[in-house]
C-alpha cells in the first residue's frame, strides 16, 4: 500500500501544472462574460488536478461594465488594466513577461467560448495547441509584404512556407508551455502597433510552429469563435 501511495503521489505530480488563462479584451461585451463561465465550466471544475488562474488582458478599454460583471461572479479572476496597444501579441507578452513561472499558457480572445475539456498534459516541447486555417496569406494578401518585412527581422526560416496554404494560428490564439511561449517572442520581436499589423500574426505564429516543426492541435474541436462585431 505504501508503495502505491507513493506511486499515486509521483503520477499526480507529473501531471500537476500551474496554468494561466490568459483572455486578450477591448472594449469587452458580453462573449466576455461567456468566455469566462465556459472556462470555469468546461476546464477548471472539470480538472481537479492543475491550478489554473483566469487574467483578462485589457486593451485601452474605457467602457468597464461587462469587466464588473465578470468580477461580481468570479472574483478570483483578475484584469488588468494596462493601456494594451498591441492586440494579443501584447497581452500574451505582458503575461509572460509578468507571471513567468507557470507551465501552461492558454492564451485567447475574449469572444471565443469552450464547447469541451482540453486536455493539457499533453503540451510539451514539441506539441501545442492552435485554431487551424489552412490558407497563408492568401486568406489577407493585403498584408502579406509587411508580415515579410516583420519576418525579415525574425530567425525563422520563412521562405519555403510564405507563399503556400500554411495552417495560421488563427485568432492569435494558441495554448503552449513556457519554453515555446518565451520562444515565440524571441523569434518574433516586433509588436504590431495596428489592427491591420494584428492580423500578420494569425500567420506569423504559425509559421512559427511549422518553422520549428511544433504539431499542433485543433482548437476548433474544443472553442467556438463568436463574431464580437468589433474593429
Amino acid at each position: 500500500m505504501l508503495l502505491f501511495g507513493r506511486l499515486v503521489n509521483y503520477i499526480y505530480i507529473v501531471l500537476y501544472m500551474n496554468v494561466m488563462i490568459c483572455i486578450c479584451s477591448k472594449y469587452p461585451n458580453d462573449f466576455l462574460y461567456d468566455c469566462v463561465r465556459n472556462i470555469y465550466e468546461k476546464q477548471i471544475h472539470v480538472s481537479d488536478i492543475h491550478q489554473y488562474e483566469i487574467h483578462i488582458v485589457d486593451s485601452d478599454s474605457e467602457n468597464t461594465v461587462n469587466y464588473e460583471k465578470v468580477l461580481n461572479d468570479f472574483p478570483d479572476v483578475k484584469i488588468h488594466m494596462i493601456q494594451n496597444k498591441n492586440y494579443e501579441y501584447g497581452a500574451w507578452k505582458y503575461i509572460l513577461d509578468a507571471y513567468p513561472s507557470f507551465d501552461i499558457y492558454f492564451c485567447i480572445q475574449d469572444s471565443i467560448r469552450m464547447r469541451h475539456f482540453i486536455e493539457l498534459t499533453i503540451i510539451n516541447n514539441k506539441t501545442a495547441y492552435t485554431f487551424h486555417h489552412y490558407s497563408g496569406y492568401s486568406s489577407d494578401i493585403i498584408v502579406k509584404n509587411k508580415g515579410i518585412e516583420n519576418l525579415q527581422k525574425s530567425k525563422l526560416n520563412y521562405q519555403p512556407i510564405i507563399d503556400t496554404n500554411f495552417n495560421i494560428a488563427q485568432h492569435c490564439s494558441f495554448i503552449v508551455n513556457k519554453k515555446i511561449g518565451d520562444d515565440i517572442f524571441e523569434h518574433l520581436p516586433v509588436p504590431p502597433v495596428s489592427k491591420e499589423e494584428s492580423r500578420i500574426y494569425e500567420r506569423n505564429f504559425g509559421i512559427y510552429f511549422i518553422d520549428k516543426s511544433i504539431r499542433t492541435i485543433d482548437l476548433n474541436n474544443f472553442m467556438d469563435k463568436q463574431n464580437g462585431g468589433r474593429n
